[in-house]
């Protein structure tokens, strides 16, 4: 049963460790990172249940006025209130970007959204076409209403105007943390060779994100990411 005990602790740590990491690389990030669907989902459960089980330890110390039970609930409660806001700030970073770059989430990242965030985007931007339809109602050019006349026009759908704003994924430059061996690396240089680079554990490199942003990702479901951003 201790063992059991014992494995589910690991998973738990494991899992908020998870969720801290990923709540660092989106802050640190200039584009949005795939949502982590899994891992928000698991730690939710995780937090309810575990505010049921600090929610009857307080009941009971408030019962028998024990003075054991009444600081082991306050530190359960410390703990679950920082695990809380780990979560919290996680989501209210991804929100955070999503409203700078509503219109560039909804044509270029809708797959590295959640079902409710790309709700949350195609409401936020058809507010702002509703707010420039009322303002520029007697605009000679009425394709100036729309949000998305960004990207181009009816001729070049595929034509980007340099009005179009979007996160500079290609120049920003980050500091990443290898976390795994991972042998040798190409990547875009800018040339057509490209280049190379033996990536060891442990090392810090400091590089254009568009780089080397695959390594955030995991190999495998579930498993660990082969880097960090610092």
């Amino acid at each position: 049963m201790e063992v059991d005990d014992d494995i589910e602790i690991n998973e738990n740590v494991k899992l908020y460790e998870t969720l801290k990491r990923a709540w660092n690389d989106e802050k640190n990030a200039p584009i949005l990172l795939k949502f982590k669907s899994t891992e928000v989902a698991r730690f939710q459960t995780l937090l309810a249940s575990r505010e049921r089980e600090i929610e009857e330890l307080e009941n009971s110390a408030n019962e028998s006025g024990d003075g054991n039970e009444m600081l082991l609930s306050a530190i359960g409660r410390e703990e679950l209130n920082r695990a809380k806001y780990v979560l919290r700030s996680y989501l209210r970073t991804r929100i955070k970007k999503i409203q700078q770059f509503p219109v560039h989430v909804l044509q270029r990242e809708q797959e590295a959204v959640s079902g409710k965030e790309l709700a949350f985007t195609e409401e936020l931007v058809k507010a702002y076409e509703e707010h420039a339809k009322s303002v520029l109602a007697n605009f000679p050019l009425p394709e100036y209403q729309s949000a998305f006349m960004e990207f181009g026009d009816d001729k070049n759908e595929d034509e980007e105007l340099t009005m179009v704003s979007h996160p500079n994924e290609a120049n920003k430059m980050v500091f990443i943390r290898i976390l795994e061996d991972e042998g040798i690396f190409n990547y875009d240089d800018g040339t057509d060779e490209g280049d190379a680079v033996d990536l060891k554990k442990g090392m810090i490199l400091f590089c254009k994100f568009k780089q080397f942003k695959g390594l955030l990702e995991t190999s495998e479901e579930g498993g660990t990411p082969r880097a960090e951003l610092l």
